[in-house]
């Protein structure tokens, strides 16, 4: 089998790319803790009558997070959550895209071998 030139190493490495997982990590926290930050900020900025209740749906997280409510206190608690699941979610990404790359690029690299035989 001939090696590889160095435009087809370059071509390989731009089609098959890896993602950083720190990177894509912290970036996907950053943008979920602000979303919920916001979100829950707005929510409470309204003019919302006496007694009615405040972002009921929104108040269902504090299930799911505990500390969590529609409250200033509590869109602190959503910063921390939002990164905290955030960064699960884009380092959960950045694995998969990368792990599936690997194997296509296996794939490529076999059948290669294999038609140059």
């Amino acid at each position: 089998m001939a090696e590889p030139t160095k435009q087809d190493r370059a071509l390989l490495a731009a089609i098959f790319s890896k993602m950083d997982t720190v990177a894509m990590s912290v970036a996907v926290g950053v943008v979920a803790s602000l979303g919920l930050f916001i979100a829950t900020a707005i929510l409470l900025l309204q003019d919302v009558p006496t007694g009615f209740p405040i972002g009921a749906h929104l108040n269902l997280l504090q299930d799911y997070l505990p500390g969590y409510m529609v409250s200033w206190p509590g869109s602190l608690f959503g910063l921390f959550y939002g990164f905290l699941v955030g960064s699960v979610c884009g380092y959960l990404v950045a694995l998969t895209w990368n792990f599936t790359h690997y194997l296509a690029l296996g794939a490529l690299l076999m059948k290669a071998a294999v038609m140059a035989d």
